[in-house]
């Protein structure tokens, strides 16, 4: 028992020695070319980033599911399409290999919209609340905080600024499926502004624990695969373990891609130009 703990205990003072030595910059730069050895069909892994790639098909829905792990949390990053607030579009094919991203998700597509609490790799984009939708909020410990829409969210957001937390990424769509462990019921103001009572392609971000994540596609509208309801998605999510899960933009939007390819059945031609996306990245330097 004694031996147990100690290893516990040398474990958790290693962690922020990790986070440390593999701190990227909080920009727009993107991560290390990851090494083509570290990869093989379904992962990736090297000494900042553990990526594991699943599929499981359950009731006529497929589920691209992708297990992470990363030594910092500034491996956990966002990319743009153009400049802040530019309604420019690109593939997120394309976003994803500028940046070298390991595993890549669409996000929530910001420029559709005028309002929302927007940051982008701890640049402030937009700050205009609108309480009817949830947001989600990643700090700089790498923490999800999902932010429920209603009368209280403005205090609860001005709370969490003022407790200490940086926020590097905050987005704005939702809804949050899944806070404490547990899943939470669609709210009334998603059921026909978001189709969230419909069973379409959806992209979650959720927290396991402590900088583990899991990405999640449910894919839609193919022959394989009939898509998933909010409420659907988040029971699905509760059953993999997370703490926390976001919905970001779903139908055509939804994207998964590993090592700069389709993990799902997007091809070429049928890949939606968007904003932004959301990608993990090797923190390994690249020998020359």
């Amino acid at each position: 028992m004694k031996k147990l703990l100690l290893i516990l205990l040398c474990l958790l003072f290693a962690l922020p020695a990790l986070a440390e030595e593999f701190s990227l910059p909080i920009d727009f730069s993107g991560g290390y070319k990851p090494d083509p050895a570290n990869y093989t069909k379904d992962s990736y892994e090297d000494a900042s980033l553990s990526v594991k790639m699943e599929k499981r098909d359950i009731d006529g829905v497929r589920y691209d599911i992708a297990w992470i792990k990363v030594a910092s949390p500034t491996q956990l990053r966002t990319a743009i399409a153009g400049k802040p607030n530019q309604i420019v579009a690109d593939k997120p094919g394309r976003m994803a290999r500028k940046v070298n991203a390991v595993v890549a998700i669409n996000g929530d597509f910001y420029v559709q919209r005028k309002d929302g609490l927007i940051y982008r790799q701890g640049e402030a984009f937009r700050q205009i609340i609108n309480p009817e939708k949830d947001i989600l909020v990643i700090d700089d410990l790498g923490d999800l905080h999902v932010f429920l829409g209603g009368e209280n969210q403005t205090a609860e957001l001005l709370a969490f600024m003022q407790s200490g937390r940086t926020i590097i990424n905050a987005f704005t769509f939702g809804p949050a499926i899944v806070k404490d462990g547990q899943a939470l019921p669609m709210p009334a103001t998603y059921q026909t502004r978001f189709d969230s009572a419909v069973r379409a392609p959806r992209t979650v971000i959720a927290q396991i624990g402590p900088l583990e994540y899991v990405f999640v596609e449910a894919e839609g509208r193919v022959k394989h695969s009939k898509g998933v309801t909010t409420d659907q998605m988040g029971e699905f999510m509760v059953t993999l373990g997370v703490q926390t899960a976001y919905c970001m933009d779903g139908g055509n939007s939804s994207i998964m891609l590993f090592g700069g390819k389709y993990y799902d059945a997007n091809y070429a031609a049928s890949e939606r130009e968007q904003s932004d996306i959301i990608y993990v990245c090797s923190a390994v330097p690249t020998e020359e």
